[in-house]
């Protein structure tokens, strides 16, 4: 299977590789089928949760009006663009340990984030699985 997107970006070495790989997810928006790796969807989830928590930190360390307003109109711009990312991600990766991705409804069960956030630090299932193969190019060791 072939991915439409390019990988290129990826193979840049460093911190530039890090944050192409936190901002593939966003190029993959609509991609709810084929694999994540780990560190794709550690590094997606902490750009999306520290950008949305600095909005709510604008909001709450400020003492002036202007200030929360500002706050509250950069998160509403924000959750809409990153949430959609998230919950393709979340799929994929979860397609990655080979399972189901109607297990991301976990979250919304009340206390589900502790079955939930464990199956996100699992080990991906080595060579193909009923999703896919892994995409060479994300292959490293440990993801």
């Amino acid at each position: 299977m072939t991915s439409t997107f390019s990988t290129a970006p990826l193979r840049r070495p460093g911190m530039t590789r890090g944050i192409a790989l936190a901002l593939l997810p966003l190029r993959r928006y609509s991609t709810f089928s084929g694999r994540a790796c780990r560190r794709e969807f550690w590094a997606f989830s902490l750009l999306a949760f520290g950008a949305l928590g600095g909005c709510y930190a604008l909001m709450m360390w400020t003492y002036s009006a202007g200030w929360v307003i500002t706050g509250m109109v950069l998160a509403a711009l924000l959750a809409p663009v990153l949430v959609i990312p998230l919950i393709a991600v979340t799929i994929r990766r979860l397609h990655d340990i080979d399972e189901s991705g109607w297990l991301a409804l976990l979250i919304l069960v009340p206390l589900g984030v502790f079955v939930f956030f464990p199956l996100m630090l699992l080990p991906p299932t080595p060579g193909s699985n009923r999703f896919g193969a892994r995409e060479p190019s994300l292959m490293q060791p440990d993801t």
